[in-house]
């Protein structure tokens, strides 16, 4: 991702001088998405995203920080007297859960070596596993189907609007050395009546992945009450051949077993494809597809992808993607 460097230095009132930087970084897309059953089938389908990171170092090394997101999808509220919020259900070319006021929840940060503690909208130590997130279909993700937790809807996850754009709290405590990494995160949860009828409750969740041979094995477990989050998670990637490969399993609670493989190709210089396929127990069919995306040069790409999605039917999506 390229980013511009705004500010690089910060005088302090009292005495001397301490590093700062700020970034600013994110994407652009825009194209068509199609859903079958959908009340609107095709619909333009757009997003800008501003991620801003903020750092600070003392003088003994010790970095603090934060992170933010600014996002807009073409599928926020119209509604100016429910602001933040939207009527329509997923069914449709709305998201019944998508929050955008504005800023999301910040993610505030230790760092000193290979230890980071983090608080706020936190990563979640089972949604930021390594293998978690293998490819995003398509130009959308194509409502990330293939993910084994959900896509972080049975786990911790940061959060560009939803909950993360409430200001979820959470905790966070993350390792890393040489091949080793390990992650331990809590949360508190106050998700209200719509969320699996849970009005509060708390995640403990924790993974350990270790690299060998070119090959990366994470496992995650996770104690939540909420009955239908992830408790146990397990990936494994590595390449064999022209392909990069992903194993996932997941122990999605009273939504039963997950089982997920990834495959992506380089097809040339500037084009990959990706295929997907997962099954879970409570899903009403498998969830199956592929992606394309060709690479512009400079940050940009086109992007298109086709998926059987859980509940039997046709999603697909064609645009371009602009990083900056």
């Amino acid at each position: 991702m390229k980013k511009v460097l705004f500010a690089t230095t910060a005088l302090v009132a009292t005495a001397g001088v301490a590093a700062a930087d700020v970034t600013f970084g994110g994407y652009g897309r825009f194209g068509i998405i199609h859903v079958e059953g959908a009340a609107n089938e095709t619909t333009i389908t757009s997003r800008f995203r501003l991620q801003i990171d903020a750092t600070a170092e003392s003088d003994s090394g010790i970095v603090f920080g934060a992170r933010a997101r600014i996002q807009q999808d073409n599928d926020g509220s119209a509604n100016g007297d429910r602001l933040g919020q939207d009527s329509s259900s997923n069914s449709g070319a709305y998201r019944a859960d998508r929050l955008e006021g504005g800023i999301n929840g910040v993610r505030f940060f230790v760092r000193s070596g290979g230890l980071e503690v983090g608080v706020g909208n936190i990563f979640g130590a089972i949604d930021s596993m390594p293998g978690m997130y293998p490819t995003e279909l398509g130009l959308t993700g194509l409502s990330y189907d293939y993910i084994i937790n959900g896509a972080g809807a049975f786990s911790d996850t940061y959060d560009s609007d939803g909950n993360g754009a409430a200001g979820r709290n959470g905790v966070e405590v993350m390792y890393s050395m040489g091949d080793l990494s390990m992650h331990l995160s809590y949360a508190e949860l106050d998700t209200g009546a719509a969320f699996n009828g849970v009005l509060e409750g708390d995640r403990l969740a924790a993974h350990v992945a270790y690299t060998f041979s070119g090959w990366t094995v994470a496992l995650g477990l996770q104690d939540s009450d909420i009955v239908t989050d992830t408790e146990a998670a397990l990936t494994v990637s590595g390449s064999v051949g022209i392909a990069d490969l992903t194993f996932g399993y997941a122990n999605n609670g009273t939504q039963g077993d997950a089982f997920a493989i990834n495959a992506g190709f380089d097809i040339g210089a500037a084009t990959r494809m990706n295929v997907v396929v997962l099954d879970q127990e409570n899903y009403v069919d498998t969830v199956y597809g592929f992606g394309v995306t060709h690479d512009l040069g400079g940050g940009t790409s086109i992007r298109g992808g086709i998926q059987n999605n859980n509940a039997g039917n046709t999603v697909a999506d064609l645009g371009v993607r602009f990083n900056f």
